[in-house]
């Protein structure tokens, strides 16, 4: 995936996440991935909380949210 499209698919999560639409497939595996969670599990308890509730469609809280939105959907 090219930096462009990447960029473009990560704008769709993060939409998404502030509307608290579930995501599904493709979005969601990209939001998996981009915080390290491709198996589900990092060994890190934070991600792998956010992880969880991603998989489940729960909403995040406003900490989870911010991470996914301003930090990890923002690395290159």
């Amino acid at each position: 995936m090219n930096a462009r499209s990447r960029s473009a698919r990560c704008g769709h999560v993060k939409r998404r996440l502030r509307r608290n639409v579930r995501l599904t497939d493709e979005l969601l595996e990209l939001a998996l991935e981009t915080i390290g969670a491709d198996n589900r599990r990092t060994g890190d308890a934070l991600r792998d909380g956010i992880a969880s509730k991603l998989v489940a469609g729960e909403q995040l809280d406003e900490y989870e949210l911010h991470l996914m939105v301003d930090v990890y959907l923002d690395l290159p």
